[in-house]
């Protein structure tokens, strides 16, 4: 990323002054001022006081080098669009300074910082960043993810298990057999078996359910967990799993159909593209390939599916949806992946 910003800032008209390891200090004269910038990779043991250590000695050496007024702007850039706690409070005691996330080359810039610096730059470094990138859907290809790929893998194993364990490649069709394995039903579950609030979400009714959930997750959940790291993709997953899983039982029991016996990943899954979908609400990125807009369609095509054809628990997928929305914008006002302005 710093090597691509570095190419527009020449191409804009900017010249190195001097670089040492990952910070670069870059320079363009005009007639009555230079603009200096301070350009560098974000580093956690580096204090607010050592930045401001850093702008002093770069302003003080460009002022003896060009004997005009200088216009600073620290250009920090972080892995991505989640910034911790340290970063936000340099950010709000230090002028001066933009956020660029890594992974999608947006610009973050603070009520209390500069919106504009030589002219448009914001502006021109986020629409000319992935043309040399090769777009980000290209430069930021799909990776596999640990958490996510965990999951994957224990669902594939309890699909094996239920088949081993019962010695019929058809038990996964059984409803008797799958409730007896941990899925859920809304009687059996107020008689005390509430563990199949978690153990439900790893069976699957049949190859075609665990394929078609397990393709839908692999990529939905790796793309998010490497937005929001493995720990809260951990959250969303788990508590949108349970809580399409509380819904679903509600449901069935207010229609009545209190020995329905439920199973699936689905609530965790709509949970997982809810979250995703309120992350590109607010955080933006340029990516073609995965938008805010494509996810709320893959969504509701998944629920009208549901609604005309019997067996899928629409209950599980709207919990789990709704579930996913709701630590979404928790997650963004936790690790400040944008700034919500009110």
């Amino acid at each position: 990323m710093l090597n691509q910003v570095v190419s527009l800032l020449k191409y804009r008209g900017y010249q190195t002054f001097t670089v040492d390891g990952s910070i670069g200090i870059y320079v363009k004269e005009n007639d009555d001022k230079v603009h200096m910038i301070i350009l560098c990779a974000y580093r956690s043991n580096l204090t607010l006081n050592d930045y401001e250590k850093i702008r002093q000695a770069a302003e003080f050496n460009v002022v003896t080098r060009f004997k005009k007024k200088v216009e600073p702007l620290f250009v920090i850039v972080n892995r991505d669009g989640m910034f911790d706690d340290e970063l936000t409070t340099i950010v709000s005691r230090l002028s001066g300074v933009w956020l660029m996330a890594g992974d999608t080359g947006k610009i973050y810039i603070y009520e209390n910082q500069p919106t504009h610096f030589d002219g448009d730059l914001n502006e021109y470094l986020e629409n000319n960043l992935f043309r040399i990138r090769g777009d980000y859907d290209k430069g930021t290809s799909f990776r596999v993810t640990p958490v996510n790929i965990t999951i994957v893998v224990i669902n594939v194993l309890v699909f094996i298990a239920v088949m081993l364990i019962n010695r019929n490649v058809f038990a996964s069709y059984d409803a008797d057999v799958m409730l007896k394995m941990g899925a859920s039903s809304y009687n059996s579950f107020i008689s005390g078996r509430y563990y199949e609030l978690i153990t439900a979400m790893f069976l699957h009714f049949g190859i075609a359910h665990l394929f078609n959930n397990m393709l839908l997750l692999t990529y939905i959940g790796c793309e998010l967990e490497r937005r929001i790291g493995a720990l809260a993709y951990a959250f969303v997953y788990m508590g949108s799993g349970i809580a399409g899983n509380i819904v679903s039982l509600v449901h069935y029991s207010r229609v009545g159909d209190n020995d329905i016996v439920s199973a699936g990943a689905s609530g965790a899954i709509f949970g997982v593209i809810g979250c995703m979908a309120l992350y590109l609400l607010i955080n933006p990125s340029k990516d073609r390939n995965l938008t805010t807009r494509r996810l709320m369609t893959m969504a509701l095509l998944t629920i009208y599916y549901g609604l005309t054809n019997v067996g899928v628990d629409n209950a599980a997928h709207i919990g789990g949806f709704c579930f996913g929305i709701i630590n979404g914008f928790l997650l963004s006002k936790i690790f400040h992946y944008d700034k919500i302005k009110e």
